[in-house]
């Protein structure tokens, strides 16, 4: 009922305390795990467990002073959008996926170097719509916010797009690699199935932002932190888990596992 409130409701301090906790575990294995496998372009999951800390340090910050507004602005941005650095991360191993073991290095004849690079900077124009949209919700003004919101969800639905789009190219990889791919050390399923499950978990956050935000900033869901807790940050602590417990490091291995100059 404070009307200096930031939040549309009570921030839980433990439900918090246990995110930061949490993404801060991974975010060391994933640390760990980047210098042990030497896989530098791990930095980009890294980047996005360290944005959920982040977050998670504001949402701390906010729930003992609920009426400063850089806590809620800077815990709402980093949790909208470090998402974006998992869904790349996912991009970068498929593209050294088709790298390594198919033959052909490439899928329905799209090079696998050239893979990543689409869907990266698809990934990076989401980024930047959906910062301009994020960074319109803590306005003042009733008609920004409301704007901010349509574009914001513009972002994750072009972002969602994007994902069942190569989740139909990770499909024909997942056929060729069975039928012609290379004989190598490792095998290509922990890892596939891995994208798998992470991209299916990415979605499920995807479709409750949709669904949030749909019923406007102050509806039933935004306003019940328990949603947020189970539909977001849960899917992006099994999703950012995954790639910690099933690390492409383990699975790409040799020269051939990265992409040559």
């Amino acid at each position: 009922n404070d009307p200096q409130n930031q939040w549309i409701f009570c921030p839980s301090i433990p439900g918090a305390i246990a995110g930061l906790a949490l993404f801060s575990i991974i975010t060391l294995a994933h640390f760990v795990q980047a210098f042990m496998y030497r896989k530098r372009f791990c930095w980009v999951i890294c980047m996005a467990t360290s944005w959920e800390i982040a977050s998670f340090v504001f949402r701390v910050l906010g729930a003992r002073d609920p009426r400063n507004e850089l806590y809620n602005t800077g815990s709402q941005i980093l949790v909208i959008l470090a998402p974006l650095w998992v869904n790349a991360f996912a991009y970068m191993v498929m593209g050294r996926m088709v790298y390594y073991w198919l033959p052909s290095k490439s899928v329905w004849n799209i090079k696998a170097r050239k893979l990543t690079k689409i869907f990266v900077w698809f990934d990076v124009f989401t980024f930047l719509v959906q910062l301009g949209g994020g960074g319109m919700l803590s306005s003042d003004d009733a008609s920004s916010v409301s704007l901010g919101m349509k574009i914001y969800m513009a972002g994750i639905g072009i972002q969602q797009a994007c994902l069942l789009l190569f989740v139909i190219l990770i499909i024909r990889f997942h056929r060729d690699v069975r039928k012609v791919g290379l004989a190598r050390p490792t095998s290509w399923k922990p890892q596939l199935y891995t994208l798998y499950v992470v991209l299916t978990l990415i979605s499920i956050r995807i479709i409750f932002r949709l669904v949030e935000f749909s019923s406007g900033i102050e509806g039933y869901i935004p306003s019940h932190e328990g949603f947020f807790y189970a539909l977001e940050a849960t899917p992006m602590i099994l999703a950012t888990g995954a790639f910690a417990i099933i690390h492409p490091g383990r699975s790409l291995t040799g020269p051939e596992s990265e992409f040559t100059k």
